[in-house]
Formats: structure tokens, C-alpha cells, sequence
């Protein structure tokens, strides 16, 4: 095909109006016909032609296709009809009316398709007219009457023309952007498209072009400013050789063009060739101008495109913007973020056949839920997991959730498919815990679902059938999903929340609107979007991008996860940059139930038993790959050690105190020794590498506990010809996660920890990395030693009351806040906590009688829904305080722990000072949090013995 697109056509000859003109001209020519002031009619003959008139209209009316098929008929009758009541007015002054009748006829003429047609009938009254006068005896009238005559014919065609012709345009055309609409563009392209030969040397390719996000930059900053930017895309596809550009949708365009190609023939190739050469020339930013809002703002628009290919796909129009439509759907997924059809138009038979079949397919039991692990970020202890569906089909097997969800999201299908999966993935997380495997599931939920009215109690239905704790279940809402209605969507947040659910905000950090949402939604964890997590090891701006979302997430008491973590790299850097919560592929992929913790562990940076069988000396340790490098880092803290001397014994200590074991020590591992450091119990300095826990502990990033007289990893090693039995290790970890040593507690005989001692651990070897990395404890030791002293008191305390008061009387002295309070519900019944005592420097006034309610705005309502401590460093710039309290409290910065039992959240502690915190040592928020795990214990073992 080597033509262009046609111009529009003329308007079609509409058959209303030839039956109503018919009419018309009709009724009035019997009107004439009997009126009486009317003299030298010949009245019979003109009642004969109204009469054939009314029939003409009938026959026009019952037969639409004699009008279609023949459009110049009834023009041509209306014509002859009006000239017959010409010649029998008989020169009467009714000759004047039916020369008028000549402009009914002159409206049917304008809707003929040939210019040819209009002119011919617009000729022919000037030929019938002064016949019918000659032959009615009345010629020296002929000269007037055609000097009239155009005022009735050639005017009205013009003008009806011109009228029509304009409503036509203002009909297949944007009025916003002055562009083609849909219609436009099918009548301009409609026709040509389908004459293209099978042998054409150029290709023609239909493409649909969608703005993924002018939703979000719409809301933010209004209308014009998303039509700014749609209207600089279509002018800079405009200049493409040959493109026709058109507007299908609100954020849509259409591009029709020859693409001369060396892929002629492959419509695949040449697909994805126009698509990355439509994407290319919308690279570069917009900038925002006229009166929009954000004027002078550079706006990158993020665009997907859907290619169709002509013939491949088909040569109708309409099936070609269908079939790249549905090539739009996979869009999103591919990393060019463009898609080519399949197929011809029948390409989307699979896809709909699938979107009928996912009902059935739920009702039968073929979707599957996989998991992929959470890690801590220090750690990477899997603490929770995601649930993601996946489709067993019959015939097509496993099939992941881009063939089917982006469908069944277009439908209530998806409302069926989330309540599966959220059922499925809250059974699943309950019997994890009750294999005593401490994690949480997350569940997606998109804007459909969101809108449920029954969400709410679904939630609340399934939390209780399997009798999961508050704050287990998370459901991860993106952006996306709130832009429709952001004030309703956080009255469901807000619900969910209090049925006990946590909630995330997912894909972070990729809509306009993000800031804006925060400032309205209450949020329990922040989901960083992969693009910036997967980029920041690469582009600094990436990386500042990732640190600032950490810090404010933070600041609004939000955990925040790293999403995409895909290699060691990456994970070393979001720990780094303060990121809570890691997930990706370095981790683990999507694995089924069974998998989930053998997978992760697996996959994780932790140690497999590698013992032969029947080995009779110690097995060789294994050797990380960074060998080299961690053995110069243990040679760097050795050359240190001397000045950690004194503190380094306080730590070993307290940790046999804490441990309860006759030895305990701080240990760096070398190429081929272990060095005892800071030994408590014992005056070992030494020992070979092989054979001790300690260097299969360097592999580890958590608490690992070793039988040494039973593990065969042992057998003739220094630890066990010493008669140790029990040793619990805990790397020493620094900020990049490198591990600077191992402090270690063991005994003769078996120990048993249990998970607040654990706790207390890991703790007391945060302050060591914090030393040895130059950060100054400051008498941190001294406090950590007064709240295990006082602990002990705690846990013989006679009533609830006295836990609590004891609890929170030792944790004021460990934070040393101005002031503290401890908060209780008095009364079961009723939402409200209050204030039952107060310590440090406070007018009772002040605090006592002031209520908080669980279902408010506060970060005590925040702690108590989801269990978890609240650290706020600056109330100002908070949006999860109340500004009334912390107000009333004088309070700049606040710390919340929540006391939680087997019967829920007890007490909450309110830490609280006058003046903006910049951080509180994470040594001393663990303390706190591990103290309030003991406390909880005594109160649980309190119930017991009153139950006894």
C-alpha cells in the first residue's frame, strides 16, 4: 500500500430526512392545494401529487434500503414531485410556495457522496422549473422566477453542506487536543487499510500507545497538565514518516503509519521495532506550560505500547486496535514495556477463554499459592512471606499471574480470586505458627477488591476462623489502587486495620501522588518499588531516592521493606541505606508451602551439615567466598581489641549472666585460629579454627546454638576436649552487615534458651560492633546491667499492676527520656487506655485523665494495633501522633513499647522527651522491647498460677 489514509466521506443520506421532507412537502402542497383564497389552482392534479408524495414517504419509510442503495431516488422524486405542483399552481400566487418546496429537496441533496450527484440535482430544478411555466402558458414569468430560484437551491445545498460537514468533523475529532478520535481515525484509515496487498513492500502497523501514568499526574495536578503532556506525545508522533495520530481513550493514543522495514514479512520484528520507535521519541521529559498546574515542571511520562500488524493481524481497523489492545496487557510486564499481537484478531480467544475458565478453575481447586520469604535485613531471619498465585491448568500447566490477573482485575472475577488466596494464605501462616516458625503472610489487594463493601468482614471472618494474632496478616495496597478514591480508600485502610490487619503500601515511590496519600492514610509498612531498589547499587541517585524513603517511612513509624533484591550487592546496600525487611530472588524465588523455609534456609548465607558420615576428627569449617576480605576485617578488629579490653570483659560478663553459663567470650576468627578475647570462666586465648562453632558461626547472620558433645562437626575439637557441651554464638555484625566476631556463651552442661535471652544476646553484641566501630556507648553498659538487675525483681512481682509499674519504672531508667507514662485499659469494654502512672520529670496534671483510644489517631492506638514498638523522633513532622496530646504532653519525640500476652496488648509504655530526637541507639530500643517481652511472661505466668 503506497496511498494515504482517506479523507473523511460525505455524509451519508439520512432516511428520516427524506421521509420527513417528503412528508412535509406533502401536507403543505394539500394545504395549498385547499385553501380558499387561492384562485386559478388546478386543485385536483395538485391533490394527485401530494397524494403520490405521502405514498413516496411510506415507501421510503418501509424500504431503508431503497434509500441507502440509491440515495439520488428520492431526491430526484422530490424534485419532479415539486415541479409538477409548479406547472399545475397554473401561475397563480401559489407558484411562489411550491418554488420554495425546491429548498426541501436542496437539504436531500447535500447528503449525496458525489459532488458530481450534487451538482446534477442542484442543475436540475433550473430545467424543470421553466418547463412547468411554459407548458402551464405562463413563460414571460420563466426570467423572475429563475433570478429566485438559487435563493432556494444552490443556498440551502451550500449550506447544509457546510453544516453538516462541520458536525461531522466536531464528531470524529478531540475537541481537547485537536486529534483524530476513535471514529476519525476510522474513517480516515478504515478504508485504505483494507486494501493493502499481501505482497506490499512496506509494512503498515496500527499501535496503541497508553500513558500509564497521566491517572496519578491528573489527580495531582489536574486536567490540563495531563492533557499538556498527552498533546506533546501526539505532536512528537506526528512527525513520525506517515503517522496518523488519533485519540481512543483518556490516556490513549493511536498511531497508524508505513514502517519501511528489513523484517517485512516478520510481523513480530517489525512490532517491536515500531513500539521501541514510538517509545524513543517519548523519552524525553515534558515540560509543563500554558496555565496547568506545576508550570515549568519536567514531567517524564511513562508509556506502554500494543503493536498489531497489517495483514498478520487482520486488516479491519477495529480488530487491529482490539488485537493491539489486548498486546497492550502484557505491556507492563516486559522490560521494553512493549508487546506485538499474536495472532490475528482470534489471538484473544486465549486469553478470554482463560478469563471464563478462572471461576471454574477456582471453584475446583486449581489455583496454587506460592511464597516468597521476607528476611530481616541484619539477620535475614525469614519473618514473614507473601502469598502469589498461581493457576495448575488441566492442559496448559503451571501458569504464573500475568496470564490471568490482568483480566480477571478488569471484572468481579478478581474479587473470588483475592478471597481465595487470602483464605488459603491465612491457613497456611497458622499452621507455620503452630510449628512454631514466627512469621506473617502478605496478601495483595487491588483497587476492585478494595472497594468490596465485604472486604472488611471477609477480613475479619478469617483472622478469627484460624484465630491469627493482630498484626500477622499484612495486605499490600499499591498506589494505583487509591487514586479513585483516596479519602474512601482510607476509611477501608482504616477498617481493615482495626479487623487486625497490617497494612503496606506497595510499589512505593512511583506515582505522583505518594506524599499526598501519606498525609491521609495510616500505613504500617512502606514496600520500596523494585525499580529504584534494583537501580541504587548502580546510580547514586537511586540510592539517595532509597535512603531519603527509609528515613521518612521511619519517621512515620513505618517498617519499610526492600522489594527486588537480586544479589548479595544489592542487599548489603538497602541493609546499609536502613531498610528493615529484604525480599527478592537472592533470597528466594515463589516457592509452594512446603518449600518455604527449606528453600529459604537454602538460599540464604547459612551453613548445611556437611559431616561425612562416620568422621572421627572435626570437619574443616567451610570458607565463605570473600575469604580474604573477612579475614583482613578479623585482623583489623584484633589490632583493636587491646583498647576494647575493658568493655569487651563487661559484655562477656553480662552475657553469662544473661545466658546463665559458667563461660562466655568475645572471639575473632582468623585463616587458622580462633582468638579468645575478653574470656569469662576460662583463660583460653587460642584454639584451632577447625573443630569450634565459632567459625561455622561466621557464616551465619543470627543466634545459632550447637550441641558440641553430640554434633559431629565437634568430634576431637578444642571445644569438645574441653568438656563444653552447649555453645550459643552470635556474629557481631557492623553496618554492612560484615561479621566482626563471634561473643559466645557456652557451658558443660545443656542450656536452653529461650527467645527474651536470645533477644538479650543479640543486644549485647549490637554494643560491641557499635564499639568496635567507634561509637562511643556512653554508660550504656551500666544501664543494661541495671535493667537485667531490676528485671529479676519484675518477673516476682505479685499482681499485673506491679509488672507493669516495674516494667515501665526500669525502662525510663534505660531510655532516660524527660518523662514517661504507662498505659493501661481499664476497662475491657470500652476502646480506651489511660494513663496509670508516671515517671520522671512531669506535672501529674498534665498527664493523668488524658484517654487514648485504640481506634484513634495516635501512635499508642498505632502500637496497640500492631504490637509492635512506635518510635517517633520528631511529633512535628509526624502524621501517627496525636498533635492534641503531644501538645498537651510538651512531648517532641516518643517511644512506644506494647506489652503483649497470650490475651493481647496489656500495657503500652510511652517514652517521652521535650526536645527532637535525632535517633535512639538501637541498643536501647531492643533492651526495651526485650524487657517488655519478660514482663509479658510474668504476666502470662501469673494468670497460670491464678488459674491453678
Amino acid at each position: 500500500m503506497t496511498s494515504s489514509p482517506d479523507r473523511a466521506p460525505a455524509p451519508e443520506l439520512d432516511r428520516r430526512v427524506v421521509v420527513a421532507a417528503h412528508a412535509t412537502a406533502s401536507v403543505a402542497a394539500v394545504g395549498i392545494a385547499g385553501w380558499p383564497g387561492w384562485s386559478g389552482l388546478d386543485r385536483g392534479p395538485l391533490l394527485a401529487v401530494a397524494a403520490v408524495g405521502v405514498l413516496a414517504s411510506l415507501l421510503f419509510a418501509l424500504v431503508p434500503s431503497l434509500v441507502r442503495a440509491s440515495p439520488q431516488v428520492p431526491v430526484a422524486v422530490g424534485t419532479l414531485l415539486t415541479t409538477l405542483s409548479v406547472h399545475f399552481a397554473d401561475g397563480s400566487p401559489a407558484t411562489g410556495a411550491f418554488v420554495l418546496f425546491y429548498a426541501v429537496g436542496a437539504t436531500c441533496t447535500a447528503s449525496l457522496r458525489s459532488r458530481r450527484a450534487v451538482v446534477l440535482h442542484t442543475a436540475l430544478p433550473f430545467a424543470g422549473l421553466p418547463l412547468a411555466l411554459a407548458t402551464a402558458g405562463h413563460g414571460h414569468e420563466i426570467g423572475g422566477w429563475l433570478a429566485a430560484l438559487p435563493a432556494t437551491t444552490v443556498v440551502p445545498t451550500v449550506l447544509v453542506r457546510l453544516v453538516v460537514r462541520a458536525a461531522q468533523r466536531r464528531a470524529a475529532r478531540d475537541d481537547v487536543l485537536d486529534l483524530p478520535n476513535r471514529r476519525g481515525l476510522l474513517e480516515r484509515c478504515a478504508a485504505a487499510l483494507r486494501d493493502v496487498p499481501e505482497d506490499a513492500p512496506t509494512a503498515w502497523t496500527v499501535a496503541v500507545v497508553h500513558h500509564d501514568d497521566l491517572r496519578e499526574l491528573r489527580l495531582a495536578l489536574g486536567g490540563p497538565a495531563a492533557d499538556v503532556v498527552l498533546a506533546e506525545s501526539a505532536r512528537r508522533l506526528a512527525e513520525l514518516p506517515g503517522a496518523v495520530v488519533a485519540r481512543v481513550a483518556p490516556d490513549t493514543l493511536a498511531v497508524v503509519r508505513p514502517l519501511t522495514t528489513g523484517s517485512a514479512g516478520d510481523s513480530l520484528a517489525t512490532g517491536r521495532q515500531e513500539g521501541i520507535a514510538l517509545r524513543s521519541v517519548l523519552l524525553e521529559p515534558v515540560v509543563l506550560s500554558g496555565r496547568s498546574a506545576g508550570r515549568g515542571l519536567h514531567v517524564r511520562p511513562e508509556t506502554s505500547v500494543g503493536v498489531a500488524c497489517v495483514p498478520d493481524h487482520g486488516r479491519d481497523l477495529e480488530e487491529l486496535l482490539a488485537a493491539a489492545d489486548v498486546a497492550l496487557l502484557g505491556a507492563h510486564t516486559t522490560p521494553t514495556r512493549t508487546a506485538v499481537a499474536e495472532g490475528t484478531a482470534a489471538l484473544d480467544v486465549d486469553a478470554l477463554a482463560l478469563h471464563t475458565e478462572l471461576p471454574g478453575a477456582i471453584a475446583d481447586g486449581q489455583l496454587r499459592v506460592h511464597y516468597q520469604p521476607l528476611v530481616t535485613a541484619g539477620t535475614h531471619r525469614v519473618v514473614g512471606v507473601e502469598a502469589l498465585v498461581r493457576w495448575q491448568h488441566p492442559e496448559r500447566g503451571l501458569l504464573g499471574p500475568g496470564a490471568f490477573v490482568p483480566l480477571a482485575e478488569r471484572s468481579q472475577t478478581i474479587v473470588g480470586l483475592t478471597r481465595f488466596v487470602l483464605r488459603e494464605a491465612v491457613a497456611q501462616c497458622a499452621a507455620w505458627r503452630a510449628d512454631g516458625h514466627d512469621v506473617g503472610v502478605s496478601v495483595n489487594l487491588s483497587a476492585a477488591v478494595l472497594g468490596e463493601p465485604t472486604l472488611v468482614q471477609t477480613v475479619r471472618d478469617v483472622l478469627a476462623e484460624h484465630r491469627l494474632e493482630r498484626g500477622t496478616l499484612t495486605l499490600e495496597v499499591t498506589e494505583s489502587a487509591l487514586l479513585d478514591d483516596p479519602c474512601g480508600a482510607a476509611a477501608v485502610l482504616a477498617a481493615l486495620r482495626a479487623a487486625g490487619a497490617r497494612v503496606s503500601l506497595d510499589d512505593f515511590g512511583t506515582g505522583y501522588t505518594s506524599l499526598t496519600m501519606l498525609r491521609q492514610l495510616e500505613a504500617d509498612e512502606l514496600k520500596i518499588d523494585r525499580s529504584f531498589v534494583a537501580a541504587a547499587p548502580h546510580a547514586p541517585t537511586d540510592a539517595a531516592i532509597v535512603r531519603a524513603l527509609v528515613d521518612l517511612a521511619h519517621r512515620l513509624s513505618m517498617e519499610v521493606v526492600a522489594e527486588g533484591v537480586e544479589d548479595a550487592r544489592t542487599a548489603d546496600l538497602v541493609r546499609g541505606l536502613g531498610a528493615d525487611v529484604l525480599q527478592g530472588f537472592h533470597f528466594s524465588r515463589p516457592v509452594p508451602a512446603a518449600e518455604v523455609f527449606t528453600g529459604a534456609l537454602a538460599s540464604a548465607p547459612q551453613v548445611l551439615d556437611l559431616t561425612p558420615a562416620g568422621l572421627d576428627g572435626p570437619v574443616r569449617a567451610p570458607r565463605p567466598v570473600d575469604e580474604t576480605g573477612r579475614a583482613r576485617l578479623a585482623h583489623e578488629v584484633l589490632a583493636t581489641a587491646d583498647r576494647a579490653q575493658r568493655l569487651l570483659r563487661r559484655v562477656t560478663e553480662l552475657a553469662a549472666t544473661v545466658a546463665g553459663t559458667e563461660f562466655a567470650s568475645f572471639n575473632v576468627v582468623t585463616e587458622d585460629h580462633v582468638h579468645v578475647l575478653a574470656a569469662h570462666g576460662h583463660d583460653l586465648t587460642r584454639v584451632p579454627r577447625d573443630g569450634t562453632p565459632c567459625a561455622w558461626t561466621v557464616l551465619q547472620h543470627d543466634v545459632v546454638e550447637y550441641d558440641c558433645g553430640t554434633d559431629p562437626r565437634f568430634v576431637g575439637g578444642a571445644i569438645a576436649q574441653n568438656g563444653v557441651r552447649h555453645l550459643t554464638g552470635v556474629p557481631v555484625l557492623d553496618a554492612h552487615g560484615r561479621c566482626l566476631g563471634v561473643l559466645c556463651v557456652y557451658d558443660r552442661r545443656p542450656v536452653a534458651l529461650d527467645a527474651d535471652r536470645r533477644a538479650q544476646l543479640r543486644t549485647l553484641a549490637g554494643l560491641v560492633a557499635d564499639h568496635l566501630e567507634g561509637v562511643e556507648p556512653a554508660g550504656v553498659l551500666d544501664r543494661l546491667h541495671g535493667l537485667l538487675q531490676v528485671m529479676a525483681d519484675v518477673e516476682r512481682a505479685s499482681d499485673d499492676t506491679a509488672v507493669g509499674e516495674g516494667l515501665a519504672r526500669a525502662v525510663h531508667d534505660l531510655t532516660r527520656p524527660d518523662f514517661s507514662v504507662l498505659v493501661r485499659q481499664v476497662c475491657p469494654l470500652e476502646d480506651r487506655w489511660d494513663v496509670v502512672a508516671h515517671f520522671g520529670r512531669v506535672e501529674p496534671a498534665v498527664v493523668e485523665g488524658v484517654p487514648f483510644h485504640a481506634s484513634g489517631r495516635s501512635a499508642v492506638a498505632r502500637t496497640i494495633a500492631s504490637r509492635r514498638p512506635v518510635w517517633v523522633p520528631d511529633t512535628g513532622t509526624s502524621s501517627v501522633v496525636d498533635p492534641g496530646i503531644a501538645h498537651r504532653f510538651g512531648a517532641r519525640a516518643v517511644l512506644t513499647v506494647p506489652v503483649v500476652d497470650e490475651r493481647g496488648v496489656r500495657f503500652v509504655l510511652v517514652q517521652c522527651w521535650r526536645q527532637t530526637q535525632h535517633d535512639l541507639a538501637p541498643v536501647l530500643r531492643d533492651a526495651a522491647v526485650a524487657a517488655a517481652a519478660r514482663a509479658a511472661r510474668a504476666l502470662g505466668a501469673g494468670a497460670e498460677r491464678v488459674r491453678a
